[in-house]
Parts: structure tokens; C-alpha cells; sequence
């Protein structure tokens, strides 16, 4: 499972994310401030042309509530932003709601047994009647990344989750803030559709042959998030080939597509822009990108 699946969770805000919860002393410390001044999760967006700043956050789409949590002056940032720009937006008409839906289907005339293993599929029959008391054979039709997320979603965390993207958005929504997106679902989709069939099943057959290590994997990734460790979680999620192969399309492709978006967003008025924390560092990430635009991107503490 390790790393492909958590790179989908933390680079994109569609479907569920792997309940990662380590029940350890890391998923609970302290959120810490970087010790680093180009490091962090929240920032502030201006140039000499723009009549107000905006304001850039990273989030976890889905966090285990009781390690949800903001960093001074969200909210009062939140609350002078005019708008508030998400990866996609959350509220989808019913066109593109049934379309993202048809695009987590496995092409017609398959089915998720004749694609896998035949041991492998009995073990997946087995561990979803036994684990999560879910009957593979509504599941037959489904991609198996989907499948891998709502298990790891399942089986790990009963919890209660949170979400960044939810909560930025009701609060907007409250103030009659408008609220737009980066990309559409289908675009966003469309990323997820570029893994082979091969790629998505060998990532669901690690989800269900250990289904801990997930969990673990995910309490470590929050770890890293509350000590707003941006170059320890991108790491983590490049450490082997089989991630590093969708790197350049879930994030690095992404980031750039966003940059005239958010130029057209910040030249208007001010906006709150909230995406996943993996796409901010690196010299590809949306703060260095903004910065050869010509914008002072500065870390608020």
C-alpha cells in the first residue's frame, strides 16, 4: 500500500482518505512551529500590484478529528478573504456529480474478479465479509483504488474524521462567501484514471494483505503534518518507484496548471486558497511556483 495510496490521499481531494490512525504518542503531540523560514503550512500572498493579500493553506483532506486542528490566524485570515478557492469545488451539480461517479467504474464488460488473482480475490472476498462486514459483490464494478480507500477508511478508522476543505467551506458559505476550484472533478478524476488497472490492484492487494501498515503509514503522515514538516511528508511519499512515476501528474503537472487560476483569483480580491499540503514545497510547489511570478509568498506564524 505504502505509497501510492497515501499520495493519493494527500494530493487530491476527491474520495476518501486512509484512516491512518497510529495509536501512538506521535499522531498526538504538539503542533510545532517550523524551525525553518521557508517552511510551514500557512502563508501570505502579495505583490506591489495587488490591492489586498491573499492567503495559502495546506491541508490533510481528511484527518481523524481529534487531531484536526488550525494555526493561529486561520480563521481571522479566513474571515478577510473574500472568497475561498479549494482543488475542486465541493458543491457539484448533478451532471458533474453522475459524471465523477461513471469515471470510478471499471471499463464495461470487466469485473474486479476476472482482473485479479484468483487467490487474491478470494482473500479480498474474505476480508471484506470478515473485516468490515462489506459484501465484495457490491464492489465488483469499482476501481480498485476506490476500494482500497474505502477499506483503509474503514478498517482503521472507525473514528470520527474532519475535514479542512468542509470546514473552511461551511464557514464561507455562513458569511455568503462564494467558493471555487482549481480543477473540476473530472480533471481531478482524470489523474487518478492514468494508474494502470495493474498499479491499482497490487495497491489493493497490499491494503487488505496488511491492512495495519496503512494505518500506521497514516498516523506517521499526520505526525509529519502537525509539526508542519512539509519535506519529511513529500519524502515520504517519493521514497519508491512506483509513487515517483505519478509525481510529475498528481503534483507537479497540477501545480502548474493552478498558477494562472490563481493569478486570475488574487488580481480580483483577496481569496483563502486550501489545498493538499503536498503540493506547496519543493521547487515545483505552489509557493516557489508563485514566487517566480513575482510574488512575496511569506509563512505566517
Amino acid at each position: 500500500m505504502k505509497h501510492l495510496l497515501l499520495l493519493i490521499l494527500v494530493l487530491t481531494g476527491s474520495g476518501y482518505i486512509p484512516p491512518i490512525y497510529a495509536q501512538t504518542s506521535e499522531s498526538q503531540e504538539e503542533v510545532a512551529v517550523p524551525t525553518e523560514e521557508e517552511s510551514g503550512l500557512f502563508w501570505k500572498i502579495t505583490r506591489d500590484d495587488l490591492a489586498q493579500p491573499s492567503y495559502l493553506y495546506g491541508t490533510i483532506h481528511i484527518i481523524p478529528k481529534d487531531s484536526f486542528f488550525l494555526l493561529p490566524h486561520v480563521e481571522e485570515n479566513l474571515a478577510l478573504a473574500q472568497r475561498l478557492v479549494l482543488e475542486i469545488p465541493l458543491d457539484m451539480n448533478a451532471s458533474a456529480m453522475l459524471s465523477s461517479t461513471m469515471q470510478m467504474f471499471i471499463p464495461e464488460g470487466k469485473t474486479l474478479k476476472a482482473l485479479m488473482d484468483p487467490e487474491d480475490y478470494a482473500f479480498l472476498t474474505q476480508f471484506m465479509q470478515d473485516s468490515i462486514s462489506t459484501p465484495l459483490p457490491f464492489y465488483q464494478r469499482i476501481k480498485p483504488i476506490f476500494i482500497s480507500q474505502h477499506i483503509s477508511t474503514s478498517y482503521c478508522f472507525p473514528q470520527e474524521m474532519e475535514s479542512y476543505e468542509l470546514y473552511f467551506s461551511s464557514k464561507c458559505k455562513a458569511d455568503n462567501k462564494p467558493v471555487s476550484g482549481l480543477e473540476t472533478i473530472s480533471e481531478q478524476m482524470q489523474y487518478l484514471n492514468n494508474m494502470t488497472m495493474e498499479e491499482q490492484i497490487a495497491s489493493l492487494v497490499s491494503v487488505i494483505r496488511n491492512p495495519r501498515q496503512g494505518c500506521l503509514e497514516f498516523g506517521e503522515m499526520i505526525a509529519m503534518y502537525r509539526k508542519q514538516d512539509l519535506t519529511s511528508l513529500m519524502k515520504m511519499m517519493g521514497e519508491s518507484e512506483d509513487v515517483s512515476e505519478h509525481l510529475d501528474q498528481l503534483l507537479d503537472a497540477r501545480n502548474q496548471k493552478w498558477i494562472a487560476k490563481i493569478e486570475s483569483f488574487v488580481k480580483a480580491e483577496s481569496v483563502f486558497i486550501a489545498v493538499g499540503a503536498g503540493h506547496l514545497g519543493g521547487p515545483n510547489g505552489v509557493v516557489n511556483l508563485l514566487k517566480k511570478q513575482g510574488y512575496t509568498v511569506v509563512p505566517i506564524r
